[in-house]
């Protein structure tokens, strides 16, 4: 992801509307992920502590 905030996510921002940034959902989606395919899993919380974003 190039960008955090993209022209949809101001778009949104900017009627009001709640939003979550992308890295911000994979976060939460990972785990969901991990599971379903049968992987150890762990929380997004985690993974947020291990991110390399910049």
């Amino acid at each position: 992801m190039k960008t955090e905030m993209t022209a949809f996510l101001k778009a949104v921002q900017g009627r009001g509307c709640r939003f979550q940034v992308g890295s911000d959902m994979l976060f939460e989606q990972i785990p969901a992920y991990l599971e379903f395919f049968g992987f150890p899993t762990t929380t997004p919380d985690v993974l947020r502590s291990l991110a390399t974003l910049s």
